[in-house]
């Protein structure tokens, strides 16, 4: 961090921080599954999008191919991959999978990626999360406009992407960070 301080929290913490004890015990149960996978196509994705050769963790190939084999990469150019973000007032932190650049309109798109265990996974809704990125993003670069908060979600055999809108993000972050300020009023 410039000022030589460490970030007290992040979006994720954050975002986390009113989650139900029965859901982040089971998280901490099944994290030996989750949590290789998701660096492992992290990663992947990340080595892609940076030109990178790709080193495909044979473990996970059902999740990485699929990802990498959208046609949608085609369309985009890459302005920012792992971006790192901070809010230095609040003391929060965090990075962004990759800000891309619609090669047709010109609009630029934040974007995360999620992985799931199974093809039949259900969605979850990204937009607190995205909308904190999107806010340190704003705060940082307030000459790029953001059109659209896409979550990637990558499981065994297919990827797809779904698209928020960055108002409504924004909105879930502001309501997300003012709960989290009001419950742990002496942090801050």
């Amino acid at each position: 961090m410039p000022t030589g301080e460490w970030l007290a929290h992040s979006v994720t913490g954050i975002k986390g921080a009113a989650m139900a004890d029965s859901k982040r015990k089971a998280l901490a149960a099944t994290k030996h599954n989750w949590e290789p996978r998701g660096l492992a196509v992290h990663k992947a994705l990340e080595l892609f999008l940076t030109n990178s050769a790709v080193k495909h963790c044979q473990e996970y190939i059902d999740w990485i191919e699929p990802l990498l084999n959208q046609a949608f990469w085609k369309n985009v150019d890459v302005a920012a991959v792992e971006y790192r973000l901070c809010d230095l007032p609040n003391s929060i932190g965090g990075s962004c999978d990759c800000l891309l650049r619609d090669k047709s309109t010109g609009k630029y798109l934040l974007c995360d990626l999620k992985t799931q265990g199974t093809a039949r996974a259900s969605t979850y809704s990204t937009d607190c999360q995205m909308g904190g990125y999107l806010s340190m993003f704003q705060s940082h670069h307030p000459s790029i406009v953001i059109s659209e908060c896409l979550t990637i979600w990558s499981r065994p055999g297919t990827a797809f992407i779904t698209h928020a809108e960055p108002d409504v993000c924004l909105a879930a972050w502001q309501s997300c960070l003012m709960d989290f300020q009001l419950h742990y009023e002496e942090i801050f």
